[in-house]
């Protein structure tokens, strides 16, 4: 009866350890909403956000965040209607801005678009601007308006082409960016040396400078003034301009939301890469942090990860925890990731340790009077350390099955995002890796083969103690071993099992490992039972035989 108690208190305190381990938002291959939500929580809010446009009468923006995010305050509402009413061209503008209002007021033009390229492709429209910047003293905007009918386009016209509207355009809008200091200065530089050595006919400037008008249609298209002035001045470089660009151009039903994005992140270089690996769930991830405003957004993307999304029976489990989570947990996680993760680690761990005890407490109960191996003995220590392991290794994967997944590596030119068309190779490639390469999954599976086979391997030598110990004649300490043979066998049988099962996980998909560690089961297990019976079990069995003949 106190056996009973014993073990049922052990596996009750193991129980209680797994769940404050899950109540740990800590992920090894993905985030945890909540702590999304918290890195939200501890910033500016989504509609202190919007305010500050409004209040500043950026309309543009404003509008944009609040299309992003779903929001729809009528007291927001409402103040951006009295600006237009009372600015008009705020709707063509965004917001206040003395040189492109100067433009709109001079624009013979009826209809005003609310994007800036469309607004510059008519002919007056560009003359006029074109007055306005020629009488600039910024040595850059000269330089740009000397490329306006530069040779050597190859993919556009230059100005005085009849097609040519699009690209004198995008070189006036940038002109006018620089002119009105929303480049960086040593940006606004390196586009000027760009321009004069463009116009000097050098071919690479000439790429690089029709690269630039590229980007600057892909944004001017769908932005107001305003919201394009906002992007300029986040640009460090050309790669940041051009990326923006990229976005842009790959998701147009996203204009919002990317660029709502890229103002409370304030790193393009880092939303693009996020999304550029992050093909599946990166936009569903991107509008959930939206939602909780620029902390969250910019927590979201630097962890360069998914979000978590657990499966059925997992995800039930932590909805039903959620209510106890301590709101340290999450404190912890969101500020120091690894060190969540080290906490869950070693709460499962501990619960292992006391689930590898009650199973003990079980076996020595089971045995009655029968002499049992000491608990400090060093095996019957290892057998419940690797016990753990295995226990932190089967619960974690099953609550976090994505770690199971491998990561496709980026290619070192740089991120791609890939839409319209999937690649055909892609959409058939076999789960199985023509590369048979080592990544983590491997390593992982093979760790839990292997640790597996030390656990029954331990189980066997305390088995062949226990035996030893007995106070029984050689006689019958033979047909013990005898009997237990199935149980030295166990780790081969295993083995077997284990490749069988990776084998078939690989075939449907839900392992992405290379089938080495397939393999690497029955080799484990080959070797672990060989080792035990040459070099244990057999010298005792020798010793056994001949005390027998002595007697």
């Amino acid at each position: 009866m106190v056996a009973l108690l014993k073990t049922l208190i052990l596996l009750i305190i193991a129980t209680a350890l797994a769940i404050t381990a899950l109540l740990v938002p800590a992920q090894i291959r993905s985030v945890d909403p909540t702590v999304v939500e918290l890195a939200g929580a501890n910033s500016s809010s989504v509609d202190d956000k919007i305010w500050e446009e409004i209040n500043a009468a950026y309309i543009g923006p404003a509008q944009r965040f609040a299309a992003a995010t779903g929001g729809q305050d009528p007291a927001q509402q409402a103040q951006i209607q009295l600006l237009l009413d009372k600015n008009p061209n705020f709707a063509s503008s965004g917001g206040p801005d003395r040189d492109f209002e100067d433009l709109l007021k001079r624009s013979v033009t009826q209809r005003k678009s609310r994007a800036v390229i469309p607004q510059l492709l008519p002919r007056s429209e560009r003359a006029s601007l074109t007055e306005s910047l020629s009488t600039s003293r910024n040595r850059n905007v000269t330089a740009l308006l000397s490329i306006r009918d530069i040779a050597g386009l190859s993919r556009l016209h230059p100005a005085s082409h009849a097609a040519g509207a699009p690209y004198d355009a995008g070189v006036l809008t940038i002109a006018l960016l620089i002119e009105a200091g929303h480049f960086q200065p040593s940006l606004a530089q390196q586009i000027g040396n760009l321009a004069t050595l463009a116009a000097g006919y050098n071919p690479e400037a000439t790429i690089a400078c029709e690269d630039l008008v590229i980007g600057t249609l892909s944004l001017g298209r769908q932005l107001d003034y305003i919201s394009l002035v906002s992007l300029a001045e986040l640009t460090e470089t050309l790669g940041d301009w051009s990326q923006m660009a990229a976005l842009f151009r790959a998701q147009p039903d996203r204009i919002a939301e990317n660029y709502t994005a890229l103002r409370f992140s304030e790193s393009p270089d880092t939303l693009y890469r996020y999304l550029a690996e992050q093909t599946k769930t990166g936009n569903q991830d991107l509008d959930f942090a939206l939602r909780h405003g620029p902390g969250a957004v910019s927590h979201l993307i630097h962890t360069e990860q998914p979000l978590y999304q657990a499966s059925s029976i997992p995800g039930t489990v932590l909805s039903l925890l959620a209510p106890f989570r301590p709101q340290s947990f999450v404190e912890i996680t969101l500020h120091n990731n690894t060190l969540g993760q080290a906490l869950k680690f070693a709460l499962l761990f501990l619960a292992g340790l006391a689930f590898a005890f009650a199973m003990g407490s079980a076996w020595r109960s089971s045995l009655g009077n029968t002499s049992t191996v000491s608990r400090s003995n060093p095996m019957v220590m290892a057998r419940d350390i690797l016990i753990s392991f295995v226990v932190v290794l089967t619960i974690w994967t099953f609550f976090e099955p994505n770690i199971l997944k491998s990561q496709e590596s980026v290619s070192d030119t740089g991120p791609r995002i890939e839409f319209a068309v999937a690649d055909t190779l892609q959409s058939i490639k076999s789960p199985v890796k023509a590369m048979q390469e080592i990544n983590q999954v491997t390593l992982l599976v093979l760790a839990l083969f292997f640790i597996i086979q030390l656990v029954i391997y331990s189980f066997c030598l305390i088995k062949i103690k226990e035996v030893s110990k007995q106070s029984l004649s050689s006689d019958m300490k033979l047909k013990l071993l005898d009997n237990e043979e199935n149980l030295f066998d166990f780790g081969l049988y295993v083995g077997l099992g284990g490749t069988v099962l990776s084998l078939i996980l690989v075939a449907v998909g839900i392992v992405e490992a290379s089938l080495m560690a397939a393999y690497a089961s029955t080799l484990f297990g080959i070797l672990f039972t060989a080792i035990l019976k040459v070099m244990h079990l057999r010298p005792y069995r020798r010793q056994l035989i001949l005390s027998a003949g002595d007697a």
